[in-house]
């Protein structure tokens, strides 16, 4: 038996969705990307705790992909298993100003509830479309607030498919990481929120909604800010001062709204995209002097 026989063992009586030599391509805001071997819609607990265990039993590549939108996928794919959380891996409870969180849980759903509700503190997180999982590992953030900064404490599961509640400080939110890469995967979390007017706290969410509208491309495919911003500075006005707004490879191109973005304009390939970047890199540092640092995850990659 090989490992994809055992896979379909422990998922036949589960509510999880599997499908093999499923297009990364599908599952990415970029469209870019090969194969997964198999990819799983994980709608419980104790089916994500299984795959843990199996993980570890037949030492599989396992990648939470999340909604896939700060991700670049190797164009020969990966060799494992992509997951999406999903069903009660996606919860969403209030009591009061406390709000517990699956990790599957859209950032957009989220502001958008929260608002309603009264709740301030997470406005910023309409215009970021990934989810709960992933601004908790990159602690995603945007116009001066990051995600870590309302979390109180996050629920991981280890490779052993335990559940381990880690306080704030444990997690070690910094400036777009944290710690919490080093688990197998992120379940959860806490937030505590402030309390004020929700038509207020609306009418903010959608003023830094319309200002990524005006500021950030929206229409084309790609994977959010390709580079983190150096201290004191911002990685668009670096790129935009070395003349690289509009560069093209392949299909890839840096937007000419924004220069943090790249974008798969005509069928764009990864190894497009990483020549770009590689491009872009060179470029800044000659003009600046100033190493950018890439803040999309990559899969799938040798290095």
């Amino acid at each position: 038996m090989d490992w994809t026989d055992a896979l379909l063992d422990i998922v036949k009586d589960s509510d999880s969705r599997i499908r093999f030599g499923e297009s990364f391509a599908k599952h990415t805001y970029f469209g870019i990307g090969g194969e997964a071997t198999a990819y799983i819609e994980v709608s419980r607990v104790a089916e994500l705790a299984a795959l843990a265990r199996f993980h570890r039993q037949w030492d599989v590549p396992v990648a939470i992909i999340g909604r896939g939108s700060n991700l670049l996928v190797s164009d020969t794919g990966f060799n494992g298993i992509g997951v999406r959380l999903v069903g009660e891996l996606a919860k969403l409870e209030v009591d009061g100003n406390v709000v517990s969180i699956g990790a599957g849980l859209s950032l957009p759903r989220l502001s958008k509830a929260m608002s309603r509700q009264g709740l301030s503190g997470v406005e910023f997180a309409l215009g970021i479309p990934g989810s709960v999982g992933g601004a908790l590992i990159m602690n995603a953030g945007a116009w001066g607030s990051s995600f870590g900064d309302v979390v109180t404490d996050v629920t991981v599961m280890n490779d052993t498919g335990e559940l381990v509640n880690l306080t704030h400080a444990e997690a070690e939110f910094e400036y777009r990481r944290s710690g919490l890469d080093a688990y197998f995967c992120v379940t959860g979390a806490t937030l505590r929120l402030e309390s004020g007017d929700a038509d207020a706290i609306t009418a903010r969410m959608q003023a830094f909604y319309k200002q990524k509208v005006e500021t950030q491309p929206f229409a084309e495919e790609n994977a959010g800010c390709m580079f983190k911003n150096p201290p004191g500075d911002s990685a668009g006005r670096l790129i935009d001062i070395s003349g690289l707004k509009g560069h093209r490879i392949g299909g890839a191109e840096v937007s000419t709204v924004h220069g943090n973005f790249i974008l798969n304009i005509d069928n764009a390939t990864a190894a497009d995209v990483l020549e770009l970047v590689t491009y872009i890199q060179e470029q800044v540092r000659e003009k600046t002097g100033i190493s950018l640092q890439t803040e999309v995850k990559r899969l799938g990659f040798d290095d």
